[in-house]
């Protein structure tokens, strides 16, 4: 019997997906090569050219790689990671070149915040997606010339290019309860649950399943304490909800389909290995 995949929430920043008929072991790999193995783009390297802040290059250039740029169309534009290994910057398959220049006059009354922004990409499909993010501050007389080259990388070699804040597997709650046993303390202690607090209030008796129910702890608290015999949570591993959110490198759901695919590649590359040698022993 086939699994099969439901999307329960999607918007630009999170997909979340009930997984039925899949192992655990299979929905924790796509869980994990999100974090580590879908690319995305960011700065690799820096050179400045002029920097009399008062903070240090080394300082400018670490925040300069945490600037999430978008990524959507660089997939298909650029060289892999592994392809771009030891390439030079001028290699226009590889990097992108975002330019930083900005001056304050001497005779400024004040000074202001240099913002992702203001960085000056080759190519506007790799921009800044939170153009707001501050960089550095230049003060009065204070100058900035820096030249950036973004290149495609995994979060496996640096956390900078995991497309991903979050990358969730969890069991699907499961919820019985019977309305008949509530006591105005259960209701008191389910005040952070209010759909499962107004299933009791109305004296029903039932079960039901609660895929986007994230924080279950609260809940498990008061079937243990609070609420016996009114309520009971059990968890359902045949079913399985995986949810993602996007830095904003990435759309979620191109997240996930990414991880499949990489997941996918993996296991031909595994089999072509343990092929090759089969037939290495059998031609001995």
């Amino acid at each position: 019997m086939g699994g099969s995949i439901k999307v329960l929430e999607v918007d630009d920043k999170r997909v979340t997906l009930l997984l039925e008929g899949y192992s655990v072991a299979f929905a924790n790999a796509i869980r994990r090569l999100v974090l580590s193995d879908v690319p995305t783009m960011a700065v690799d390297f820096v050179y400045f050219y002029d920097n009399n802040t008062g903070i240090h290059d080394e300082i400018i250039a670490h925040r300069l790689g945490l600037v999430v740029l978008s990524s959507e169309e660089a997939l298909a534009k650029y060289k892999p990671p592994e392809e771009c290994r030891g390439a030079h910057e001028g290699d226009r398959e590889c990097y992108v070149e975002l330019i930083l220049e900005d001056e304050v006059p001497e005779d400024a009354e004040t000074g202001r915040y240099v913002k992702a922004g203001q960085l000056k990409s080759s190519d506007p499909d790799v921009a800044p997606v939170y153009p707001e993010t501050v960089i550095l501050y230049l003060a009065p007389s204070q100058r900035i010339h820096a030249v950036a080259y973004a290149r495609l990388g995994r979060g496996s070699e640096h956390g900078k290019w995991s497309p991903a804040t979050l990358s969730v597997l969890r069991y699907t709650p499961v919820v019985h309860y019977d309305g008949g046993s509530a006591t105005p303390e259960c209701l008191r202690c389910l005040e952070a649950y209010p759909e499962i607090r107004e299933l009791l209030e109305r004296g029903e008796r039932g079960s039901i399943e609660a895929p986007l129910l994230r924080r279950t702890g609260g809940l498990l608290y008061c079937a243990e304490e609070a609420c016996r015999g009114a309520l009971e949570v059990e968890y359902d591993s045949s079913k399985l909800v995986l949810e993602v959110e996007s830095t904003g490198a990435l759309r979620p759901e191109r997240i996930v389909f990414e991880a499949a695919r990489r997941l996918e590649e993996r296991a031909r590359e595994l089999l072509e290995a343990l092929g090759g040698e089969g037939e290495e022993e059998g031609g001995g």
